[in-house]
C-alpha cells in the first residue's frame, strides 16, 4: 500500500494525529526537502522528491510507502502524480489542512462562492475566474507572483477588488496583508511562499481583518 500523506499548511501544529500515525509507521518516506526535515525523527529510509527522482521506482521499494504532500494532496498536488502511476486500490489519501482552508480561515471567510484555482507551473484564465465568482483563491509561483496577478487583473481592466496575501502561512514569520489591485501592481516588493485570495471590494468586513493585518 501506497499513503499519500497531507501535512498541511507547514507548522507541525496543523499535522493531523492520524497523518503522524501513517508518518510513523512507514518504512519509506518520500517527500521534499523542507517535508523531510520535519519528519527527522522517524527512523526509516528517506528519499528526496525533487526534479531526479523516478517516482515510480521509488514507489516500488518494499513496506510502507509513504508520499508527503504539502497541505492537502488531493487539492492540486502529489496525489495526481500517483495516481498515473498506480491504480486507485494501491492507494491510501489522508487528507491534510490545505493552504487554502488555513488562509480563508485567517481572514473568516466562508468557502461558498469561493473558486481555487493554481497558476503553479499552469495558466488559466485568471481574469474570467474573478469575474465569475466573488472571490478567487490562487496557488501562486515564483513566476506568478502576487505583483503578476495583480498586473494581469489591472491589464485585463478589473480593479474593484482586494487582493490579500498571506505569507509563510502557520509559521512565526506568516504575514497576511491588504492590497489594491493599483497598489499591488506598480509594487516591486518579493513576497515569500505565497497564497492570494482576490475578493471584491466590500465583501470583506474590515473590522474582522484588525487581528492580522
Amino acid at each position: 500500500m501506497i499513503t499519500v500523506v497531507g501535512i498541511g499548511p507547514g507548522h507541525p501544529d496543523y499535522i493531523t494525529p492520524i497523518a503522524l500515525k501513517k508518518i510513523q509507521s512507514a518504512d519509506v518516506i518520500i517527500g521534499g526537502r523542507r517535508q523531510l526535515k520535519m519528519c527527522e525523527g522517524v527512523s526509516c529510509a528517506k528519499i528526496l522528491f525533487d526534479g531526479k527522482l523516478d517516482l515510480e521506482k521509488a514507489l516500488d521499494n518494499p513496506g510502507n510507502v509513504v508520499v508527503l504532500a504539502s497541505g492537502d494532496p488531493a487539492i492540486y498536488g502529489i496525489l495526481d502524480k500517483v495516481l498515473s502511476l498506480r491504480k486507485k486500490e494501491e492507494i491510501e489519501v489522508i487528507p491534510g489542512i490545505s493552504c487554502i482552508q488555513y488562509m480563508l480561515g485567517k481572514l473568516k471567510m466562508p468557502m461558498k462562492n469561493v473558486c481555487a484555482i493554481s497558476l503553479h507551473g499552469r495558466e488559466q484564465e485568471l481574469a474570467e475566474k474573478v469575474k465569475q465568482y466573488k472571490s478567487v483563491v490562487v496557488l501562486t509561483d515564483k513566476i506568478h507572483t502576487p505583483c503578476y496577478i495583480a498586473q494581469s487583473l489591472k491589464q485585463a481592466g478589473i480593479v474593484d477588488v482586494n487582493i490579500y496575501v498571506g505569507e509563510n502561512l502557520s509559521y512565526e514569520n506568516e504575514k497576511i496583508r491588504e492590497f489594491s489591485v493599483k497598489q499591488l501592481a506598480e509594487s516591486t516588493q518579493n513576497f515569500d511562499l505565497n497564497v492570494v485570495v482576490i475578493t471584491r471590494c466590500g465583501s470583506m468586513d474590515s473590522a474582522s481583518l484588525t487581528s492580522f493585518l
